[in-house]
């Protein structure tokens, strides 16, 4: 691990420094890590509990009187005693970092494992580690003289092999990964924004969803989300309004740009490219957020779809209208860039005639009227009447 005094952290450790943890580090591990990494991880516990923006790793160097090679090694022997877990974030300037700290095992916990004892008597000797261990087991029912006939649990390797997984300790915020539709620096954000603006108990899983989705749609940066999200959060009541941050982020000017290819632009930007710069209307902003966070679709393909729309519609955008060709593609299973440029060379069901736009019932439902459908693959009376009735109001 090459760390620079420029490189970026932020450190996460929610175990406090108990009496029993100042104990069990510096009577226990001490010996074993070494005071330069007990130091260290007394430093950055200290710095977790109140860092709130991201800091280079100068202070760090500065705090503990190290330098960076005396770092490394000190994470080293944190990491060796599972102490400590380490992320990094590439970047071109410089690098961000995130740092784990496990909260250490207590005094009964770290000498039921033999190789940490075995280790501990050879560090500090015999006589040693019996008056530490007196010591610690001072509150403590002495069982000398007894017999361990406690039986051992056994477990099923499918058993094993799932506590191998689930014992990796992962950072927050992973959830994003797994919607392709969100692209906004969660990292960042978490980092440099104050509990006073956006309180703990209010970063939930599907506010923090809701808030990189409408970065991602509208392309705007974490410092305007900061700025919005401080609008829409009540710290009396510990509250925070949903509505009015979609609201907000509707009418906010794009400050997020994209590269070369076009269909990456926030699909905001987008279509004001398509405009000729005009600024996009708030009805089509809302159209644009119930693509992104009711269809779940991503920037690519909204940006596709809104293109093949206009082009088929005369260049407008029927809420209606783009709601039928949302349906279709979501049934569809369009996800990608490519099924979506696929999708669009397929004979569509919709057709534009002058400023007004008609909409031909699904394939699907046209084979059923010709009786080419096998029975139980029948649409029912019910969907045939919503389609008559949607035809009906696009011709009003």
């Amino acid at each position: 691990m090459e760390v620079r005094s420029r490189d970026t952290y932020r450190i996460e450790y929610s175990g406090g420094i108990s009496e029993e943890i100042v104990l069990s580090l510096m009577q226990l591990y001490q010996p074993l890590i070494g005071p330069a990494a007990a130091n260290l991880f007394l430093t950055m516990a200290a710095e977790g509990m109140r860092q709130h923006t991201l800091e280079t790793h100068s202070r760090l160097f500065s705090l503990c009187g190290i330098d960076p090679m005396e770092f490394d090694r000190a994470c080293a022997r944190l990491e060796e005693y599972l102490l400590l877990r380490v992320y990094c974030r590439k970047g071109e300037s410089r690098d961000q970092y995130i740092y784990h700290l496990n909260v250490p095992l207590n005094a009964a916990s770290f000498m039921q494992s033999s190789i940490y004892m075995s280790r501990l008597q050879k560090a500090i000797g015999q006589k040693n580690m019996e008056t530490t261990v007196s010591r610690l087991n001072d509150n403590t029912v002495s069982t000398q003289g007894y017999q361990d006939i406690t039986r051992q649990v056994r477990y099923s390797e499918e058993e094993l092999h799932e506590e191998s997984v689930y014992t990796t300790v992962q950072p927050r915020y992973r959830f994003v990964e797994d919607d392709t539709s969100i692209n906004f620096d969660y990292e960042r954000f978490i980092a440099s924004t104050s509990p006073l603006v956006f309180p703990m108990e209010l970063r939930t899983r599907e506010n923090l969803a809701l808030i990189g989705k409408l970065a991602t749609v509208h392309g705007l940066s974490v410092d305007r989300m900061r700025i919005l999200i401080k609008k829409c959060v009540n710290l009396n009541t510990m509250e925070f309004d949903g509505e009015r941050l979609r609201l907000l982020a509707e009418k906010s000017t794009p400050d997020v740009k994209g590269g070369k290819d076009v269909y990456s632009l926030p699909p905001a930007s987008f279509l004001q490219a398509k405009q000729n710069g005009a600024m996009v209307s708030l009805p089509d902003r809302r159209i644009l957020d119930h693509l992104a966070i009711d269809m779940h679709f991503n920037n690519e393909v909204i940006n596709i779809m809104i293109e093949y729309i206009l082009n088929v519609s005369d260049n407008q955008l029927h809420s209606r209208f783009v709601d039928m060709v949302a349906s279709e593609w979501a049934r569809d299973g369009i996800a990608t860039r490519e099924q979506a440029l696929l999708q669009t060379k397929k004979q569509p069901s919709y057709k534009s005639s002058g400023r007004r736009v008609t909409i031909d019932a699904p394939d699907y439902i046209i084979r059923q009227m010709n009786n080419e459908l096998p029975q139980e693959t029948k649409a029912s009376r019910e969907d045939i009447e919503k389609i008559k009735e949607l035809q009906a109001k696009m011709k009003d």
